[in-house]
């Protein structure tokens, strides 16, 4: 299994590279969701350990947040993933990068596991309950059903 902000630090450095700097919070921890839903998809195991909260514009990592609130930015993450994950990064990056913060929020916020974390919350009130990896399984499930049904109506 990876750590957690060593994910976090490709996921920056591969947008620094692109765009000349930081990736802002609301994009990270919406990619960190995706590539563990991507991860739970094709491989059937989380990538790191760390746990969503359902936060009100999405999944939320607190360790990933503590380092934008402090301007660590994954500074100290300095293992190096195995190929595998750092494939699968680069590809839910150029997946989903072109989307808005905003947009990627969206996206997020259609998914069960967020939902359920939600549940008995105001639309503007953060929540600390942890998102269900049973629930991302099946985010992962319907994912991987919407990506198969795409490819046989082309």
């Amino acid at each position: 299994m990876e750590k957690t902000l060593c994910v976090a630090r490709l996921f920056n450095d591969l947008f620094k590279a692109e765009y000349g700097t930081d990736m802002d919070q609301m994009r990270m921890h919406k990619m960190m969701y995706l590539v563990q839903r991507e991860s739970l998809m094709f491989y059937n195991e989380p990538l790191f350990a760390s746990e969503f909260q359902g936060w009100k514009f999405g999944p939320v990592l607190v360790e990933v947040r503590s380092e934008y609130a402090t301007g660590g930015m994954f500074r100290s993450a300095c293992e190096t993933l195995s190929t595998k994950a750092r494939e699968l990064v680069e590809s839910v990056y150029h997946r989903y990068n072109s989307m808005s913060s905003w947009k990627l929020s969206t996206l997020s916020h259609g998914e069960l596991s967020w939902r359920c974390a939600r549940e008995g919350l105001a639309a503007k009130e953060n929540g600390t309950t942890v998102l269900s990896l049973a629930d991302m399984r099946v985010d992962a499930a319907r994912e991987l059903l919407r990506r198969k049904r795409a490819n046989t109506t082309l």
